[in-house]
């Protein structure tokens, strides 16, 4: 929604991601949220497992373990069953968690003891043996059947397995016996949306949900999965449902909302803003109602329902930050820097409570940093070229997370104030700590050779980057930018053909083969076939937008482009689309509405390179921009 780093060039960044594999089961089941989540509830709640209370009056033949105080089996801890016992756990030290799971498994049904098949169980997760874990999980519930953590297990393994159609009877159990039956079915949601089988969880809580057709929050369950499940139109079948149900609450309102803004936007908001009637104070849904407005682009708007929230709560630090950036967005850069200082100054004395606060208390008033807000106002001062004032700000970013980004700015400000040598020699003394990083640094000091006039210096720098990492969509991507800034297209082409290779849903890359293509006037109509599919993959994104709106221009379809490149505008009032759109009015006729948005670009970014070499190629002259 909002971004840090404005660039010269609106095509240059790609917006690329990655997403890292993980051990599902382990993973799931080191958490209380992964085992219990489910469970967690009313009358059924399930807490984390309790350290085990200091031993007192007990002896080897009655160990204190979890599950201690249910009934278990009448037999004496023999030299054999020992001997098995110590065995699985040497198994498991020693990295044999598989052979282990055997030992525990066979011994576990022979004695038919609760304890042990819960190890087995732990043992097969250890060994990452989905199959064994859950034959492990079916007989710990099997022996113990009143056991919670028993059968919260199970539920994880099953849903995580897939085999929700086995864990649909358990659920539904456990929603029988659960007080609260509103929080019993987002829980129920929550555990059904981990499953890989998207289409048969929906199923499982759509027969869920048939149980309780008056209460809002399983129509609601129902639309999450239908989302997740690719389902748009049920999901706002049920979100419409949820909305006539009584009583509504602040989380039904927002999460109805949620589900209904993606294709019925109006009935969203409508959600919103009669809960809001008969609820004026509730925080939550006027919370979510502004960024509902975010959403819709609606920035004004959203700043009243936030300024709104302060009136009520005027130290609330996360508030002020989405004011500050509301109004950088629509650039109001005095106020925004009003809100991120009055930011610092609340967060700065929270940050300091919650170091004195020996108690471990979570109550901290927000997630942002005061390094974010920082960064911020650098960038305000830099926007305005009080390079001093933006280094100064930099200054006071000294650890934690933002940290390089605060280093790699200060390189960038320091060549924009003429200190290119300063600047890359501060970029060589960084020492990053993984692959993203070490991008991160050869890229801003490519960026950094490019604004400075030093483009083929760049492309040196990024190829010889390639050399050890030749298939990093990121410098790949940087490397056919900045070969197409040389006016080398050949390479440009090469390097777009490869990411797109590598990564066929990448939407920026056709865009800037296609934008490349038709800035030059050449190849149009494979330009605009590889714009379209930019669109068909990122079908908002206004620079692909505003890409669709200059290829029908060099087209000849005036009309059409006047239409794309206003609608690009109105999502991101850009000074490049601006520029392009002026052209295009320009050679319509319309003269008067061009020069209006070429002293718009003017006045954002008075020397804009486009803009210039616009006004120049069409022998345009207009008053003070």
């Amino acid at each position: 929604m909002f971004t840090f780093a404005r660039t010269a060039h609106l095509h240059w960044r790609a917006r690329l991601g990655a997403f890292p594999l993980y051990g599902r089961f382990a993973r799931a089941l080191r958490s209380c949220a992964g085992v219990t989540a489910l469970l967690a509830l009313g009358a059924c709640a399930v807490t984390a497992p309790q350290p085990e209370p200091a031993a007192q009056n007990t002896s080897a033949e009655d160990p204190v373990l979890p599950g201690a105080d249910e009934q278990l089996p009448d037999h004496d801890l023999d030299a054999r069953t020992l001997y098995q016992l110590l065995m699985a756990e040497i198994m498991a030290q020693r990295g044999m968690a598989d052979a282990g799971f055997v030992a525990e498994f066979d011994l576990a049904r022979e004695s038919r003891d609760p304890r042990i098949a819960r190890r087995a169980t732990e043992f097969a997760l250890m060994a990452h043996q989905a199959n064994s874990a859950l034959q492990a999980a079916r007989l710990w519930r099997e022996l113990s059947p009143e056991s919670d953590e028993a059968t919260g297990t199970l539920l994880t393994i099953l849903v995580l397995s897939g085999q929700t159609t086995e864990a649909e009877p358990l659920l539904k159990d456990v929603l029988a016996k659960a007080s609260s039956k509103p929080i019993a079915l987002g829980q129920t949601a929550a555990t059904l949306s981990r499953s890989p089988n998207r289409q048969q969880a929906l199923e499982v809580m759509q027969d869920l949900a048939t149980l309780y057709p008056n209460v809002p929050e399983a129509h609601l369950a129902v639309a999450q999965l239908a989302l997740a499940a690719g389902n748009s139109a049920l999901a706002v079948s049920e979100a419409r449902t949820s909305a006539q149900l009584l009583p509504a609450t602040p989380t039904t309102a927002v999460l109805t909302a949620q589900y209904l803004q993606g294709t019925a936007p109006r009935e969203a908001e409508a959600v919103l803003t009669e809960f809001l009637k008969h609820d004026a104070k509730s925080i939550d849904v006027r919370m979510g109602y502004a960024r509902f407005l975010i959403g819709q682009k609606r920035y004004a708007d959203a700043s009243a329902q936030f300024e709104e929230i302060l009136r009520v709560r005027p130290r609330d630090a996360d508030t002020l930050f989405a004011l500050g950036l509301l109004a950088y967005q629509e650039d109001r850069p005095k106020e925004a820097q009003d809100y991120f200082k009055r930011f610092i100054a609340i967060r700065s004395q929270t940050e300091a409570e919650e170091a004195d606060d020996e108690s471990g208390s979570d109550s901290a008033t927000s997630n942002r940093t005061v390094s974010s807000a920082y960064l911020y106002l650098a960038q305000i001062s830099e926007d305005r070229k009080d390079y001093r004032e933006a280094l100064d700000y930099l200054a006071n970013i000294q650890t934690g997370s933002d940290l390089l980004n605060a280093r790699l700015r200060r390189a960038i400000i320091l060549a924009h104030s003429g200190k290119l040598g300063i600047a890359r020699d501060e970029l060589h003394g960084l020492s990053p700590r993984n692959d993203r990083e070490r991008d991160q640094i050869v890229l801003t000091e490519a960026q950094l050779l490019r604004d400075t006039d030093h483009s083929q210096d760049a492309f040196d720098l990024v190829q010889k980057a390639l050399v050890d990492h030749p298939e990093d969509p990121d410098l790949i991507y940087d490397l056919g930018m900045t070969a197409e800034k040389l006016d080398r297209i050949d390479l440009m082409e090469v390097q777009m053909r490869k990411l797109i290779k590598l990564q066929p849903d990448n939407a920026q890359a056709y865009n800037a083969l296609g934008y490349s293509l038709a800035d030059r006037n050449i190849r149009l109509e494979e330009a605009r076939q590889l714009i379209e599919k930019a669109l068909s993959l990122a079908p908002d994104d206004a620079s692909i937008i505003d890409s669709l709106g200059w290829v029908q221009y060099r087209l000849g379809n005036n009309a059409q482009a006047i239409e794309s490149l206003q609608r690009a505008y109105g999502l991101r009032n850009d000074p490049e689309i601006a520029v392009h759109l002026g052209e295009v009015l320009w050679v319509s006729g319309r003269r008067a509405d061009a020069e209006k948005y070429w002293k718009e670009a003017g006045h954002k970014e008075p020397d804009n390179e486009v803009l210039r070499a616009t006004l120049a190629r069409l022998n345009v002259r207009i008053g003070s921009l």
